[in-house]
């Protein structure tokens, strides 16, 4: 690789240690197996931004310096969800995105939204906070493995639900829906769909076909900064969102400063009142850019690979490994659990040996261990993790199946 605008090839990369920590530095000091909590970045977002920083400090925050990367991340972020760039708004957070949707439509009493006890609390709580509007929110029951089928959703729906909001893949757990077999269920029940897809964008393949609105912040497995993220408005639902925030910035004529003409944008960018994380936009631009490089099936298969390498080993020395082992169902995460003070320990133990994952609460309550590799990870620094968590005693295996 001769220069930051070479593309990622997947095979030479992971066959060049040289190579994979110049383009992933956190490579030479550490196994980085926490991308479902915090990215580090790659050498070439670190350099798009510190590149654009060093230009500002010289010339000052001007639109040339970053129209580029902004209108590079809105194509990027389309093709990685097969959409039109038109259908794609930069927000702060996946919790900013999928508030504004909650607050944008014109609910009903009476409707009812469908979600999912156990989601992390960013697909929640924008959700109850419409209790006050007098819409009734209904609660998939949670199970440890963090479970969602279609069948629960159809348990739950009736002619008053509005809206179903879903993450892709369970934070905890690991288990990744079926988006296309949910979607296709709601379209015909004409029932919006909405998904919290922060643990999957940029390493799972995602099917918009029957997703109306979507939001991921960057910082995860996108491996962008903090502070920015993505929307996606299908086309048919962006004059149904009403923009809750307004600003220069989503009106049509918004470089004209004098007459105040109120016409939102007949685009997603209707949602961007004002100026977003230009450094974040710059960042996100180069993540995606290279995501979109590597292939996503590409990763997805990697990450399957691991997940397969991971689960049968931990339960063989004694761990209940939380998800599901089918295909369709496997996703980057796998999460790992026994007798809490030995999971406490082993976390304190990995992190001091530079193994870095992450120590969760599961969905029963328990502590867990939860590992996410990602596509630059090796099957060496998969092994060197699964060689340092030890077997469990017999005696702790019988506790936790008694």
């Amino acid at each position: 690789m001769n220069s930051q605008t070479d593309a990622i090839e997947l095979k030479t990369l992971l066959e060049n240690p040289e190579q994979r920590i110049h383009e992933f530095p956190i490579t030479a000091t550490k196994i980085f197996l926490a991308h479902a909590a915090m990215s580090p970045f790659s050498h070439r977002t670190a350099k798009a931004i510190n590149e654009y920083v060093n230009k500002v400090s010289s010339e000052g925050q001007w639109e040339y310096l970053y129209a580029d990367a902004e209108t590079g991340a809105r194509r990027y972020a389309a093709e990685m969800l097969g959409a039109e760039t038109n259908e794609i708004a930069f927000v702060s957070s996946t919790s900013m995105g999928l508030s504004m949707i909650a607050a944008g439509i014109d609910w009903e009493p009476g409707d009812n939204i469908i979600i999912a006890d156990g989601d992390f609390p960013s697909n929640i709580y924008p959700w109850l906070n419409l209790e006050k509007q007098r819409v009734m929110v209904k609660f998939i029951p949670r199970n440890e493995d963090g479970i969602v089928t279609l069948e629960d959703i159809t348990r739950l729906a009736d002619e008053n639900t509005r809206l179903v909001s879903l993450s892709t893949v369970n934070y905890v757990s690991g288990y990744r829906i079926d988006v296309r077999a949910i979607g296709e269920y709601l379209q015909r029940k004409n029932i919006l769909f909405c998904l919290d897809a922060i643990q999957s964008l940029g390493v799972f393949p995602i099917d918009t076909t029957y997703v109306d609105f979507l939001a991921a912040g960057a910082n995860k497995w996108l491996m962008g900064p903090v502070g920015i993220g993505i929307l996606y408005v299908k086309k048919k639902n962006i004059n149904k969102i009403n923009p809750v925030l307004a600003g220069w910035k989503c009106v049509q004529d918004n470089h004209n400063y004098v007459c105040y003409n109120l016409n939102f944008t007949e685009s997603a960018k209707r949602f961007e009142p004002g100026s977003v994380s230009l450094t974040g936009i710059v960042g996100l631009n180069a993540a995606l850019k290279l995501l979109l490089e590597v292939k996503i099936q590409h990763i997805a298969d990697r990450l399957t690979k691991f997940r397969k390498m991971m689960a049968p080993a931990l339960r063989e020395k004694g761990y209940h490994v939380l998800g599901s082992e089918n295909q369709g169902t496997i996703s980057g995460i796998t999460s790992f659990t026994a007798e809490t003070q030995e999971i406490m320990e082993l976390h304190q133990k990995l992190d001091t040996g530079g193994i870095v994952i992450s120590l969760r609460d599961g969905l029963s309550g328990e502590k867990c261990i939860r590992a996410a590799p990602h596509f630059y990870n090796t099957e060496e620094e998969i092994e060197r993790f699964l060689d340092n968590v030890p077997r469990v005693s017999k005696q702790k295996i019988y506790a936790m199946t008694k």
